[in-house]
């Protein structure tokens, strides 16, 4: 008798879901915005705090969309990008992007509450 082949849970809707994790960033893009950035390096201050806040947060979205995309249409539009936009195409690609912002965003974090 052979093991049987795991299933993947059914595609939920996931409307509330993607609606809250989706004004989550606007949120914070909004306060990004509203706190004036200057172009050039990141100087220590409460604009890089949220712009690597808003990096993160993308990256985590990226990252629980890898493990959730039954959950909502939003981590699974994510995992299209992975899987359509990104080279190479695979869902794997969801952690690349989680590394690559969880570097980009902690260290926009960490200069700008000045501890680099």
């Amino acid at each position: 008798m052979g093991v049987p082949a795991p299933t993947s849970p059914p595609n939920e809707s996931g409307y509330f879901l993607g609606t809250i994790l989706i004004a989550g960033l606007v949120v914070l893009l909004v306060a990004v915005l509203q706190v004036d950035i200057e172009p050039g390096p990141i100087r220590p201050g409460a604009g890089s705090v949220l712009l690597g806040l808003y990096v993160l947060a993308w990256g985590f979205m990226f990252l629980a969309s890898y493990f959730f995309s039954h959950k909502t249409f939003f981590f699974r539009g994510l995992i299209w990008v992975c899987e359509h936009l990104s080279f190479p195409a695979s869902r794997k690609m969801a952690f690349f992007y989680f590394v690559l912002t969880l570097f980009i965003g902690g260290l926009t974090v960490l200069k700008g509450l000045a501890l680099l």
